[in-house]
Order: C-alpha cells, then structure tokens, then sequence
C-alpha cells in the first residue's frame, strides 16, 4: 500500500512537470495554425483579385460564396475565433496599412481595398513574426514578403 502511494504522488509531480510543456506544444501549434489559416484568407484573395479584373472583395464571406476558399476560418488565438481585416489605403498618396475590426468594416468599404486578415489576440508569442511579437501586429496580406520588417500598422477602432 505504502508502495502503491509512492508511486502516485511520484507520477503526480512528474504530471504536473509536464503541464507546461503540454501547455507550450499547444501554443506553438496554434501559432502555425493561425499563420496557416491567415494565408489561406490572402490566397482567396489573390484569386479573387484575378477572377474579378482586380477588384478587391469587399468581406470575408464573398471568398467563401464564391468558393475562393474552402470555409470561414477561426482566428485559432482569439476567444471568439474574429478576426480583424487588413486594409491598404493609397488615398493620401503614401500607402498605408489598416487594420479595423471586422464590425467597423463598412465604412472602409470603398475608400480602402481588403487585403487581409490580422489576429485579435493581444497575446505574445513565441516566435517573432517580420520583427512582431504579439498576434495582434501580425498582419497578412496581398504582397507581403516574409523576408522584409511588417510596416507601420494603423489601427482603427482597436488597440495594438
């Protein structure tokens, strides 16, 4: 008896030394998921781009209805699976990025083109992203190079 209550509370510790290493292999898997589901989003919008004498989609849900990609993807980081959406705004002569909550959506609509996603987590990660740590500054979109800095960000309605 006395061997059987050793034995427990030795896997026990060694349980609970596992935990965050579990906790870690879960984040990191997430991380890749996000960064694969975010350039699912760009290459639907690439193709879109193509497909329709390049103009850009004016939502997320026309990539899906008109089978530019396969399904609605969650953001894997954010509580809510939302994600925000990628501007590029050329209006003011230099173009810059905005990044606006998908509810604020359609008042872009028109004065800037949907060129990709950005997650909503506000969590750091692991990994460094085009020189960002936390999701919410890694953004995609149309014409990104991995190999080069993320440029300035503007956020609209959302805090970096």
């Amino acid at each position: 008896m006395i061997m059987l209550m050793i034995a427990l509370a030795v896997l026990s510790v060694l349980m609970l030394m596992a935990v965050p290493l579990w906790q870690t292999e879960a984040q990191r898997e997430a991380e890749e998921e996000l960064v694969f589901r975010a350039r699912q989003y760009v290459r639907a919008i690439e193709l879109y781009v193509q497909a329709h004498n390049n103009l850009y989609p004016q939502n997320l849900e026309i990539l899906h209805l008109e089978k530019f990609l396969r399904r609605l993807y969650p953001d894997p980081l954010s509580a809510d699976g939302r994600w925000d959406l990628v501007y590029l705004d050329s209006s003011g002569g230099e173009p810059k990025y905005l990044v606006v909550p998908a509810d604020m959506a359609k008042a872009y609509t028109g004065r800037a083109a949907l060129v990709g996603v950005c997650s909503t987590s506000p969590e750091t990660g692991f990994r460094e992203y085009r020189g960002k740590q936390k999701y919410n500054e890694w953004a995609f979109y149309v014409g990104e190079r991995e190999s080069e800095k993320m440029p300035e960000l503007q956020y609209e309605g959302v805090a970096p």
